[in-house]
């Protein structure tokens, strides 16, 4: 009669460990390090993965609201569709984040690595603020070409920073988009260099 007993506890046991492991190992790429030598290096030393997806979410959340404004600012009716379109597909971006950042165990930001990150990386131009409310519709186009800019660049540190094949794919296809939206904003804003 013990035996059942003894087998059950070992099968609980081993799914405990089966299921501790698999939890670990989901866990353990959200707190991944860049890699020794990569720029994000250079924004802290306890960044992590985590954070640049969380940065990653606001800068996008960020380009979404530009462009819905852009649109309500836009004088040619397919500039509005363009500034429409791009808020969309910043907001399609800001889901492909979120969506890996749920896979993860969720935590906080840290307390005190937080907002000195956030400080290093406005510094560095990847989460500028926007002109204020009465900017004109030109002021708020260079925004966000210099912004599309930026955020390719951020997006392109992934590579070096965390080169699992995955992320170099992902991070590469955003890279490519964010410079089709900076192309499609040098055509309907050839003026603004």
């Amino acid at each position: 009669m013990e035996n059942p007993i003894y087998m059950s506890a070992a099968a609980a046991l081993g799914l405990v460990i089966a299921l501790a492991v698999f939890f670990l190992r989901r866990n353990g790429a959200a707190d991944a390090a860049p890699a020794k030598g990569s720029a994000f290096g250079d924004y802290g030393e306890n960044v992590k993965l985590r954070d640049l997806f969380r940065l990653a979410a606001l800068m996008e959340e960020k380009g979404e609201a530009l462009y819905a404004k852009m649109e309500l600012k836009a004088a040619k009716p397919e500039t509005k569709r363009l500034c429409a379109w791009l808020a969309e597909q910043e907001g399609i971006h800001r889901g492909i984040i979120q969506d890996q950042i749920a896979k993860w165990r969720p935590l906080p930001p840290h307390l005190t690595e937080w907002p000195a990150f956030m400080e290093r990386v406005k510094k560095a131009g990847f989460f500028a603020d926007p002109p204020g409310e009465n900017a004109a519709e030109d002021e708020l186009a260079a925004f966000a070409i210099r912004q599309e800019i930026k955020t390719a660049e951020f997006y392109a540190l992934f590579e070096q920073a965390f080169p699992q094949a995955w992320k170099r794919a992902h991070m590469r296809r955003l890279v490519e988009e964010e410079h089709n939206h900076e192309a499609r904003l040098r055509e309907a804003y050839p003026h603004i260099k």
